[in-house]
């Protein structure tokens, strides 16, 4: 299963992280951090593969709910 995840810094605060299922999510949600004065080329997008086990799906949900977003996204991430 195939997830997207957005991630931008904010100055002085934690960094805005959204999950979303499509590109038009994608889109729409760069959209709305960008109206939020954030640079469109500070906006990382990161297409992961979701595992679909439960043993894999129970650590990937630990690990995107504990923030590690950075540490799923090197375990999870699709080459393009």
């Amino acid at each position: 299963m195939k997830l997207y995840i957005i991630d931008a810094p904010v100055v002085g605060e934690a960094n805005i992280t959204r999950v979303v299922t499509s590109q038009a999510e994608c889109a729409s949600t760069r959209a709305e951090i960008t109206g939020l004065g954030i640079k469109r080329k500070d906006i990382d997008t990161h297409e992961v593969d979701v595992p679909t086990t439960k043993a894999e799906l129970v650590n990937f949900l630990n690990q995107l709910l504990s923030g590690g977003v950075r540490q799923v996204v090197a375990n999870y991430k699709l080459t393009k």
